[in-house]
């Protein structure tokens, strides 16, 4: 399967209350409506919430500010996506959602981009964190000096073991890593609406509760440092993003 990732920033004249219930209430059912038209196989949106949390863990990278929102859209193929769209009824789906999206999305500061998924680790068994659990999601851009084949190397085969030796300790109950692909894809996307350029992928680690989050005492802290600066190998950090969400699927049709 693939996935694409939009990296959402609002309307500036839409409050952030406002844009979340549009979103969620309005535009989740619509894009729902067009599932079967898109060949859509699981839809998700994952909303940021405010907590001294998030914002340490930014202070500490020395990153970008939070966005709106994320979307997850999957599809079974590359194939598939690109080929939908083709269709009358792909079209016009298509053209349904780009029009509501223009009600409450600021496309020019907005990203989005394919993205290919690696479970590096799920603790929950395959049945998915808690109703409680929260997300840091962590939108990466690659160091300046590195290659995006360079960036993926480092991240999965030397980051995602390291993290995973600390899942203990930092209460991790899954951890996966979304690596961009298909870039002339991706550009030909950015493109048409003037997005901001794609990034080199994301990182999603679930943690079951808040307060799972800050009870690993020392053993926690070294671990994250140790993350961060192994992260500094590979991130950009004044070009990514970090902040905690919580999760609504909207639908899922891979179960």
């Amino acid at each position: 399967m693939i996935k694409l990732v939009y990296v959402i920033v609002r309307r500036a004249d839409m409050s952030a209350a406002a844009f979340r219930d549009y979103w969620l209430t309005r535009h989740g059912p619509l894009v729902a409506a067009q599932a079967q038209a898109l060949k859509l196989r699981k839809y998700v949106q994952s909303h940021p919430f405010d907590d001294p949390a998030s914002e340490a863990m930014r202070a500490v990278r020395g990153m970008r500010g939070p966005a709106d929102g994320l979307t997850e859209v999957w599809w079974d193929s590359l194939e598939d996506f690109q080929s939908v769209y083709g269709t009358p009824e792909g079209a016009e789906a298509g053209r349904i959602l780009a029009e509501d999206e223009a009600k409450f999305i600021d496309f020019e500061k907005s990203a989005v981009f394919l993205t290919q998924e690696h479970l590096i680790f799920d603790h929950t068994g395959g049945k998915g964190p808690g109703p409680e659990a929260v997300k840091a999601t962590y939108l990466l851009t690659r160091r300046d000096d590195l290659t995006q084949a360079r960036c993926h190397e480092t991240w999965l085969n030397d980051h995602g073991p390291l993290v995973a030796s600390f899942a203990g300790p930092l209460s991790m109950a899954k951890y996966v890593q979304s690596h961009a692909i298909a870039p002339d894809v991706n550009a030909g996307i950015q493109a048409g609406r003037n997005y901001e350029p794609p990034l080199d992928g994301i990182t999603e680690v679930w943690v079951n509760s808040l307060e799972e989050m800050g009870a690993g005492g020392d053993a926690a802290r070294d671990g994250a440092a140790a993350l961060v600066e192994d992260e500094r190998r590979f991130v950009q950090m004044d070009k990514s993003r970090l902040f905690l969400t919580r999760e609504h699927v909207i639908f899922d049709h891979t179960r």
